[in-house]
Parts: C-alpha cells; structure tokens; sequence
C-alpha cells in the first residue's frame, strides 16, 4: 500500500468507526491514539505546595466545560471561513484542493480537525497528492496519532520517512493548550472536583465528638459514620440522629466563593489562554456582566484577537511554494462570516424583544 494511499484509508470514516468498535470518543473518530498523545504528568508542588500528579491530555482537557466551549468556538467558527487564492494583482484563482477532496471527510472537517491539532497541540500535519506534472491534486489531514518527528526531526508518517513534498506542515502561534494551559486545566479539575464533593456531602469536615464517657466499639463508631454520612447526602431526607452523648462539630465547609468565584475565574483563565473574550464562553470579568450589549463589537474582538492568529498561521503554510503556485497567497475571507453572524445576532435580540413585549 503506497503512502497516500494509507493516508486516504486513514480517512475512511465507515472503516475508522468499524475499527474502534461502532463508537465515537471524545477526540475524532478517525483519530489514533499515539506516542505524541501520552499522559503529561504535571508536578504541581511549586504551585499548590503539594506533591500531586494530575495527567492531562486531550479527552481529560475535554471534560472542563470552559475549555470544550472554547475548543467548540474556535474550531468551528474558523472552519467556516471560506479560504480564498489571490494572486499579486488581487486576483482569485482557482485551486481545485481548497474546496474539494476525495474522501468522505469534507473541506470544512478537515479545516475543522486542522484547527483542532494546533489548539491542543500546536502542530498539524497535510499529506499532498500530485498529478504527473507535480500539481497538487488533492490535500489531506494526516490523523495527529499517525505522524512524529524522528530523533533526526524528520517527519515520520506511520513509521514511514514522509518525502518533503508530500507533506506540509502547519506550525501553530504557540505549543497548544495542553502544554500552556496545564495549571489552569489542572486546576479547574480539582474545582470541579470540589463542587462535586460539595454536592455529595454540604458539611465536608464533620466530627462526630463524643461528650461523655460510655465505651464504643470500632463496629459501633463505624456505623454511626455511615449512618450520619448516608443521612447528610439526603437519606431520610437528610435528617440525623445523635445521642446526648455525641455533639456534633463542623470543622470546615466547601467554600461558596472557591466553588462560585474560583470556577469563574477558571473559566476566564481558560479564555486568555484560548485568546478569545471570556464573555465568548460565558464567564465574566469582575465588574461586568454577560449581556448581548455589543455583541457586534465582541464578535469582531472575537475574530481579530482570537481567531486572526490561527488563521494566519494556516494560511501562511498552506501559501508554501511546494502547495501553492508561487506568488499565490492563501488567506481566510472573515467578511461573509462576520456578517453572519451578526445577522443571526441581530435575530436573537429581535426574539428576545418579543419575548420581553409578550
């Protein structure tokens, strides 16, 4: 099997859902996983003053609800943006692999899984296929999973050494979110975490003080403990029972403001981190409040500040010589999606304002 034809089999959505079993993960179902995707232990002793190891990669960044919504933003917002060839005079030209490919993975997922690889990762790779002049015919993705860099930095392609005009690559603005925002995802985990001890248990430090001096069995304490634990996390409706001899003594709570405040502050982080408007994924800067107000000006704050980058970024590498015809440019014409989306804008504030007059 020939190297583009892997690549082109890689793609095969049917084949790719067959292969893992008829289900689809969190990352994409025709994703592999790889060396280049292990667990990254993070030491955090400099930071929380603790010696805990918390693993992050891709599927455990996905379950932070800010960062999904950031992913989600970003990814799908630049794969809507029509990619255009101009010439040195302005002029568009036609470059069939832009809109187009022979798989059944579209333009706009390739884009879209394009984006993802530099968000996470920082890197993403294309395998191009040529006609018998050399002209690029058709482009595409290759799976993060299935290529590496060698000990020599050479491009590796399935254990295979990838010919340097058969594939592009695509550097990002920065080393991706798994390795810049490792803290701040680490630390929403433990957040989350917290909230969902919360709601097990309100009272998260509780002794049960025996007041007098009638012996107890360790049989006997245990099942008070049970008994008083079932109780709070609503048994009986959370009603409890203790003796004249036991007092209870709260020694602490899951603090409203860590779980509030300190969740919202995550979610901001995140947001820098992304380089996107914190009220983009629903978290506010102290001060201000989420609110339609200016959306238009978010909107465009959205796309310069937050998009701009990553989109130069792809568009500078796939203007390369070996991928384009030289003096042609690829860039990403952001005009028709941003009156888009400003037009489905205005029709929300406009339900809004009926819904307000009803």
């Amino acid at each position: 099997m020939g190297f583009i034809d892997r690549i082109r089999e890689s793609l095969n959505l049917p084949g790719a859902l067959a292969a893992a079993g008829g289900s689809v993960g969190l990352a994409s179902p025709w994703r592999a996983s790889s060396h280049l995707e292990k667990l990254t232990p993070l030491v955090l002793a400099d930071v929380f003053g603790t010696d805990a190891r918390i693993p992050m990669d891709r599927a455990g960044a996905m379950q932070v609800p800010a960062l999904a919504r950031a992913r989600g933003l970003i990814v799908s917002t630049i794969a809507r943006v029509p990619l255009v060839a101009r010439a040195a005079d302005g002029s568009e030209v036609d470059i069939p692999w832009i809109n187009s490919t022979d798989t059944e993975i579209t333009p706009f997922h390739r884009m879209l899984w394009t984006i993802d690889d530099l968000f996470f990762y920082g890197w993403s790779l294309w395998a191009l296929e040529r006609d018998d002049d050399g002209e690029v015919i058709h482009a595409y993705r290759v799976e993060y999973g299935l290529w590496n860099f060698n000990d020599d930095g050479v491009i590796e392609i399935d254990g295979v050494i990838a010919a340097d005009d058969d594939v592009i690559l695509i550097p990002g603005i920065n080393d991706g979110m798994l390795a810049e925002a490792n803290i701040t995802l680490s630390q929403a985990t433990r957040l989350a975490a917290a909230a969902t001890r919360a709601a097990d248990n309100p009272a998260a430090q509780v002794e049960l003080h025996q007041t007098n001096d009638a012996p107890m069995t360790e049989e006997q304490i245990d099942r008070l403990i049970r008994r008083w634990t079932k109780a709070r996390r609503g048994e009986n409706g959370g009603v409890a029972f203790t003796t004249a001899g036991i007092e209870v003594k709260e020694h602490g709570a899951s603090s409203e403001h860590l779980l509030l405040e300190g969740r919202n502050a995550s979610a901001v982080d995140i947001a820098r981190h992304a380089g996107i408007p914190a009220t983009m994924i629903d978290a506010t800067l102290s001060g201000s409040s989420l609110s339609y107000q200016n959306s238009s000006a978010r909107l465009v704050e959205l796309v310069t500040f937050g998009l701009s980058p990553l989109m130069a970024a792809v568009a500078a590498a796939l203007s390369n010589d070996k991928l384009t015809p030289p003096g042609v440019v690829l860039s990403f014409d952001t005009t028709s999606v941003i009156d888009n989306l400003n037009e489905l804008l205005d029709g929300v504030a406009t339900v809004d304002e009926r819904n307000e007059t009803a």
